[in-house]
This record gives C-alpha cells, structure tokens and sequence, in this order.
C-alpha cells in the first residue's frame, strides 16, 4: 500500500496552523530572531573596526556603507557575546524540534505538553546533535557522487529524527530504522519532500519580500516564513512517519492465509 501524499500534506498544513503548531512557531521565530539580530550586530563590530568577511581593510567611510548595504544593524556586538548566543540558540533549537516531533505524533492539537520538551532530553539531544552531523556529512558525500546518491539517502535516513526524539533511540539504530521504514516507499517520499520544499519555498518568498528593506526590520519579517516552514516540515515529517509505521504488512496475511489454507482438510 502506497504512501497519500495528499493526505500527509493536509495534516502537516493542519498541524502547522493548529493552536499548538502556531505557539510552537512562535517560540521558533523568537528564538531564531534574536539570533540572527544579534548576528546583524555582529556584522556591525566588524564593519566598525575596519574587519571585512575576506580579510580586507576599509576605510571608515567605506565600512559604514558596507554595513548598510549588508543591512547591519544599529548596535554592535562582540563575536564572542554573538558566539554565545548562537550556541545557546542551537541547544534551544534541538529542544524545541525533539519536543515539536513528539507532539506532532500525539493527538495532542491544542497544547504544547511540557513534558515533551523537558523530560528526558539529555541522550536523545546528544544523539540528535552527533546525528545531525552524521547525516549532513552522509548525505554531503552522496551528493558529491553525482547527486541521485544523495538524494537516495536523504530519503532513505528521512526519519531518523523522529526515531531519535519519539523511540529514544541512538541516532546510528535510528537511521538504520529509518532505512527499513522507508523501503519501498522511497519515490512518493521523494514526491513528498519535492512538495514540502515548494510550500516551504513559497511561503519563504512571500516574507521574504521584506529584504528588500534590510536591517532588523528585514529579520523580524522573514523569520516568520522561517518558522512556520520549519514547523510544516516537522509536522509533514511526523504524519509521514506516521501513516508509514500504520500501512499493513502485505506479508503477514498473505502468510496467515497460506498456513490456514495448508492446515484446511480438502
């Protein structure tokens, strides 16, 4: 039985606009907002000691107007402060996705359970942080094989985040789960995520339209396309993960009904 790309795109929208899918976008776009403000200033201490990305020394005129046309904000912030916060975003990140996919897999439409996003955390974020390097450094090599590799594996190891954060499990016994889960169903799960990334594409560029303005003004608008995508695919990604591990074994009943009809006396 085939996988209803329909179906899971509907529930992935549904999830993403209900109460809880909302609230979870919200706290995503503010911990990714203050982030990429903070990297705006950043940017603006570098531009105010005469530091360029490449290496170059400016002169202080021309440092001010590199800082405008990067939309840098009005405030500068030492790397080291930037750093800081960049980390503690990350650790909130891996929280707030391991805590999203459990309640995505929940009937839970209305809360977000704390439990979810507090109790055991520690191993599954370990796994999830060592996992995701894995799986980026993985995929990056199948793609330096003439791409289709890796497509084939950024498929094939879909789910192993969910594995990680839903089953507890190590993230090397989730990617081998999510190989085993996504057997035969590989092509509609490629269809879904070439679906997935027009949504997240679309909706990116709508609020997008505001870099045209640069500076902070720019980041409190796109980062509102950035988490509601980010909560689309985690949800997308749960109700995917979901009607996979619900389809029948087509094996099972074929074999039943061949041993009852053995036993059967003619």
């Amino acid at each position: 039985m085939p996988i209803h790309i329909e179906t899971v795109l509907r529930k992935g929208i549904n999830r993403t606009v209900a109460r809880n899918g909302l609230l979870l976008a919200a706290v995503l776009y503010v911990v990714s907002t203050i982030n990429a403000i903070v990297g705006l200033g950043v940017q603006q201490w570098v531009a105010n000691r005469g530091v360029f990305p490449m290496g170059v020394p400016f002169s202080r005129g021309m440092d001010a107007e590199i800082s405008r046309e990067m939309g840098a904000a009005l405030f500068a912030i030492p790397p080291a402060v930037g750093a800081i916060v960049s980390l503690l975003a990350g650790l909130a990140t891996i929280i707030l996705t391991i805590g999203a996919l459990r309640t995505f897999v929940s009937d839970e439409t209305e809360r977000l359970p704390s439990e979810h996003f507090t109790q055991n955390m520690v191993w599954p974020g370990l796994n999830f942080l060592v996992g995701t390097i894995v799986f980026g450094v993985v995929v990056a090599l199948g793609f330096v094989f003439l791409v289709i590799p890796g497509i084939f594996l950024l498929v094939a190891l879909a789910f192993w985040t969910v594995y990680v954060a839903v089953e507890d499990e190590n993230f090397v016994a989730a990617m081998q789960d999510s190989w085993g889960l996504t057997h035969g169903h590989r092509l509609r799960l490629f269809l879904l995520g070439v679906a997935v990334a027009v949504v997240a594409i679309v909706v990116s560029a709508v609020f997008g339209v505001a870099g045209i303005v640069g500076g902070v003004v720019a980041v409190i608008i796109t980062q509102i396309g950035s988490a509601l995508t980010t909560v689309f695919t985690l949800a997308t990604l749960a109700a995917a993960y979901e009607q996979l591990v619900a389809l029948p074994s087509e094996e099972t009943p074929v074999t039943a009904e061949s041993d009852s009809e053995t036993s059967t006396p003619a």
